[in-house]
């Protein structure tokens, strides 16, 4: 039997195509994550071709719905594999592109292949949907209502429209949280990179001239004079005076970030949180180290006179650096608020209640063996007897949203 052919330079290997270097170097844990959703979907929708379509649905319908699926599958697939749209290293690092699209496509191509779901198979998708929901969705969306409807309809076509359409609007809502989580890690990178940029040039400039912005201190009464550098009579600013003071508040942000570590959880977005949260408190404890000595020099800190020798201005440096964590807190609840908006299967992650099932009113009709309810003898509101509402225009106003 003849051994099958090489494949191409630079092609993948099951056949789909060529690969691109972001392929080739293995990716990232969110591109295995859609290549194994877009492969169970391309199993569903094999199995939805085998079979007739759903009642209420036509053959050409299921053709034209399972057509598109497989579309937008391509298409989340290529952005996994950096194809579509081309994945270069750092725009698409920085603007998400691949990310986006690919997660987007696959979301969209789910929702669209589950009006071809069985009763049975939709049944089993509605808790899910519904949690989804309750999660993703802000509280007074109306689509959590059709959602929690969900497990009281019947099943039919109007029950796979409206699950489709609730894991529609929950996915675009958990993308946009992640579009949000992306732009927020930008804006801590940039913050990141303007401190240390900010910092190095006025430690320069600073360094070149000791005398422009003198971080010595002379107690008063005494003829010593105390320097990061250095103490005694004939002491004054030196080149590295600021290059120590610096480097401490580096250490003391370092240690913050190591401490902090034990406050944040793992996250499921690509966007590495966690890592921006503590590079930026490496550069800001240099910034607050050398604002605060400026400070206490200047007498501008109540309760803080001059400091008496090189020890007390180092141990003031580290411990100011450390201090950068008052500010940057109020940067990490922001990120934890952010990265609890997005569905997780994190046990720690927290979730609102689901509603409780529905139980049988008063008005309904007694079962057998049950005593006869006596009439209502309560008087009518002066607003006259309750209109009742057509059970289908609700429904159909949300199965409408959007199109």
């Amino acid at each position: 039997m003849p051994s099958p052919a090489p494949a191409a330079p630079g092609a993948h290997p099951d056949g789909q195509g060529p690969t691109s270097r972001f392929h080739r170097f293995g990716g990232r844990s969110w591109s295995q994550e859609i290549e194994t959703t877009t492969a169970a979907l391309r199993i569903r929708v094999a199995v939805i071709r085998r079979r007739p379509p759903p009642p209420g649905a036509t053959e050409a319908e299921m053709i034209a719905v399972c057509a598109g699926v497989e579309g937008l599958l391509d298409g989340a697939l290529g952005a996994a594999r950096g194809s579509d749209p081309e994945y270069r290293s750092l725009l698409s690092w920085w603007r998400g592109t691949s990310v986006e699209a690919a997660f987007r496509r696959s979301h969209r191509a789910e929702a669209e292949l589950m009006r071809l779901y069985t009763d049975d198979e939709v049944a089993a998708e509605v808790l899910p949907a519904l949690a989804r929901a309750e999660v993703s969705l802000h509280r007074d969306d109306p689509m959590r209502e059709l959602a929690r409807q969900l497990r009281d309809m019947p099943p039919g076509p109007v029950k796979r429209a409206a699950l489709s359409k609730v894991v529609q609007v929950a996915h675009e809502a958990a993308d946009g949280a992640h579009s949000r989580i992306r732009n927020f890690r930008n804006v801590i990178l940039s913050a990141t990179w303007c401190i240390a940029v900010l910092i190095l040039a006025f430690s320069i400039l600073v360094a070149l001239n000791p005398t422009a912005v003198p971080l010595c201190f002379g107690p008063q009464g005494q003829s010593t004079v105390a320097c990061p550098t250095g103490d005694g009579p004939g002491q004054g600013p030196a080149v590295l005076d600021v290059v120590v003071v610096a480097m401490l508040g580096l250490l003391g942000g370092s240690l913050a970030a190591a401490v902090s570590i034990r406050n944040l959880r793992g996250t499921e977005t690509p966007y590495d949180i966690p890592i921006a949260l503590a590079l930026l408190k490496v550069p800001a404890g240099a910034l607050t180290a050398v604002g605060a000595l400026i400070a206490i020099r200047g007498a501008f800190i109540p309760g803080l006179s001059a400091l008496d020798s090189q020890e007390q201005i180092l141990a003031y440096a580290l411990v100011f650096g450390y201090a950068q964590q008052v500010l940057t807190g109020f940067i990490d609840r922001q990120a934890s608020q952010l990265l609890s908006s997005v569905p997780s299967k994190d046990a720690e992650q927290s979730r609102p209640q689901l509603p409780p099932a529905p139980r049988p009113t008063s008005e309904e009709a007694p079962g057998p063996g049950a005593p006869p309810t006596a009439p209502s003898t309560a008087p009518p509101s002066a607003s006259g007897p309750p209109r009742p509402q057509a059970a289908g225009s609700v429904l159909r106003a949300f199965l409408t949203r959007g199109s």
